[in-house]
């Protein structure tokens, strides 16, 4: 019995994650479409200007389709200072 409730609540873990991880990426496609536009916008405006500066700024993300497969490898990432929802 102890088992099954440890793997429900593991499951419920790991479907909140799931449903994170699904926000930050398409938080992060949001930035990346928002940080081109900027780029653009930089571009014709020193274009204007008649500037020579020239500045390049190389932005490329790999997302992996695969949803089955997480990389919880990272143990770098800042702490969450409040109560836990356990």
């Amino acid at each position: 019995m102890g088992n099954d409730r440890t793997l429900s609540k593991a499951r419920k873990i790991a479907q909140r994650l799931a449903g994170q991880i699904e926000k930050l990426s398409d938080a992060l496609e949001d930035l990346e479409l928002e940080f081109a536009m900027l780029m653009k916008t930089i571009d014709k405006m020193e274009a204007k200007q008649g500037s020579n500066r020239d500045v390049q700024i190389d932005v490329s993300v790999k997302v992996d389709e695969d949803d089955n497969d997480f990389d919880v490898t990272n143990t770098s990432a800042p702490t969450v200072k409040g109560r836990r929802k356990f």
